[in-house]
């Protein structure tokens, strides 16, 4: 090269992350498909699939003085090199990481830079990996793919990761990216299981699946983020190992304690220490603990507990809220006690046993801060930013799966015991699961749980109708019913969700509702056919 590059492509999204670490973003003109940072990336021209998968055509048409690639596009090379320059690099190792920079810094005359970001990524890699060292190794399963199942063998970038952030890949006696089964899984019994957006289980499906494993008992499956963070060879890893590290080792990163939060009823708590007994007073506190890989730490729960699997090992302490038994609780000696706002009556007693915190989400956003408190409550807080993250990912692809379409009018019907029918209105997550599937709640003008006539459903006139299949009734005892002459029962769109619980209870698995409704009401986005009739369809003949 006869002068310093300003038009570059990039044919690997780590060589583009390089680059804006050193500095010299500005003169990247070119990026793959699959490039996501830094965020500015979204505004430069795309040359098609990542190494030898890129379009020759776009690549030329952007007139570059440089082509940077790994050697993913070797079989390509001769024909880059028609077009520009091309300089191959390669990063197989966390040392890799740091020749590449370097020779970067000489590539653009940036020495002095790229030494000042190996020295900074170096350093930074050696804070995390000593913040752990001294920690007891932890057994992780990582998941590439959910089906076939496949994971990371030992000569993986993220093999050396989980070693770093003080861990043992359970398959590191293998290479490549072996799959594996189940039964293979459940033998090397891991600690901590990681998931990513894009392995296809989620991690309801991967307590399903594992629910043999210590860390299914132990509420340790976690979704990361974003993957890439893990896989891209560049200082950007330094995300994905802080990040990893805290899952694996959160005791070395924990919070300083006395810790004072407030809680949704507005009370000052103090906890003193790091909570290692807790008792839950309700179902979906439960359920986000263990979301949070806190559910080791629960020593009581409600009768009505039953998710994930593990919870049934855990003592019962009656009903749910204000049914719990007092002494029950007193007798397992806990250090803290969440509990939800059905608990209040009983609040002054429960305060003489142990510190009580107070959550009672009405709506997504309430959950969200639920996950936040309960994450920061127990030393939990980068798992709670990864909920949090999977749970508006999911949302986010839903959303954009019913956007523009027509929303039909939902009657959602909560109980019909002795022929009152209780529904959802505003100011209740139901609400927000309707709205985020893509229907219109005709009771959103109603503010928490109601109970309308049947005139009234009969005057707005339901295009769809939700019957839980705990309310009482079951779909087909609403064909000669007070609603027959509803559109969505002359329609036979009357759906019973599989499983009442992600409905009603306020934690993480609320998710699983928002993409079983938004199949209900929009099949045809989803590419479904949903047959749910089970009435007579009326018909015209001519």
């Amino acid at each position: 090269m006869t002068k310093e590059p300003e038009r570059v492509v990039t044919l690997a999204p780590f060589i583009t992350e390089d680059l804006y670490y050193l500095g010299l973003f500005d003169r990247v003109v070119g990026v793959t498909n699959y490039d996501d940072f830094p965020p500015a990336v979204a505004n430069v021209s795309r040359v098609g699939g990542y190494g030898k998968y890129a379009n020759l055509e776009l690549i030329a048409n952007l007139s570059p003085d440089l082509i940077i690639a790994d050697t993913y596009s070797q079989p390509i090379l001769s024909s880059l090199e028609k077009i520009a320059p091309v300089i191959v690099v390669r990063a197989h190792t966390m040392d890799d990481v740091s020749r590449v920079l370097e020779l970067l810094g000489k590539v653009f005359n940036c020495e002095d830079k790229a030494k000042e970001v190996v020295t900074t990524f170096q350093a930074k890699v050696n804070e995390i990996s000593s913040t752990v060292k001294d920690e007891p190794k932890v057994k992780v399963f990582y998941v590439v793919w959910g089906n076939p199942l496949m994971t990371a063998g030992g000569d993986s970038f993220i093999s050396s990761l989980i070693s770093l952030a003080g861990g043992i890949n359970v398959f590191n006696d293998t290479t490549g990216w072996p799959s594996v089964s189940d039964e293979q899984v459940l033998a090397r019994n891991p600690d901590v299981i990681i998931l990513t957006p894009h392995c296809g289980m989620s991690v309801e499906d991967a307590f399903k699946e594992f629910a043999g494993t210590s860390a299914a008992a132990n509420g340790k499956i976690y979704m990361i983020e974003n993957e890439n963070d893990l896989i891209h060879p560049s200082p950007r890893l330094l995300i994905g190992l802080e990040t990893l590290a805290k899952l694996l080792h959160p005791d070395a990163f924990k919070e300083k304690y006395p810790l004072t939060i407030t809680d949704f009823e507005n009370r000052t708590v103090t906890i003193r220490k790091e909570p290692q007994r807790i008792v839950s007073l309700a179902p979906s506190i439960t359920e986000t603990l263990f979301y949070l890989g806190a559910g080791n730490k629960l020593v009581g729960v409600t009768d009505y507990a039953d998710w994930p699997a593990a919870v049934n090992n855990i003592t019962r302490i009656g009903g749910y809220g204000k049914y719990a038994n007092l002494e029950l609780i007193a007798n397992l000696s806990p250090d803290l006690i969440i509990a939800d706002d059905f608990s209040l009556p009983i609040l002054d007693q429960l305060e003489k046993i142990a510190p009580v915190i107070i959550v009672a989400p009405k709506d997504i956003d309430g959950i969200y801060r639920q996950i936040e408190l309960l994450g920061e409550v127990t030393n939990r807080k980068e798992q709670a930013d990864l909920v949090i993250g999977e749970m508006k990912g999911e949302i986010s692809y839903v959303e954009s799966k019913v956007a523009n379409l027509t929303r039909p009018r939902v009657f959602f019907i909560l109980s019909a015991y002795g022929g009152e029918y209780w529904t959802a209105g505003k100011d209740t997550f139901v609400n927000d699961i309707i709205d985020i599937a893509g229907g219109k709640n005709i009771f959103d003008d109603i503010s928490g749980w109601g109970k309308p006539s049947e005139e009234q459903v009969l005057a707005r006139d339901p295009e769809v109708i939700i019957l839980l299949p705990t309310a009482g009734i079951n779909a087909s005892q609403l064909c000669d019913g007070p609603f027959a002459s509803t559109t969505a029962v002359q329609t036979g769109r009357i759906y019973t969700p599989s499983n009442a619980d992600p409905y009603l209870r306020p934690s993480p698995r609320i998710i699983e509702a928002i993409d079983e409704m938004a199949r209900f009401l929009h099949p045809e986005a989803f590419g479904l056919h949903v047959n749910s009739t089970v009435c007579k369809v009326a018909t015209s003949t001519g």
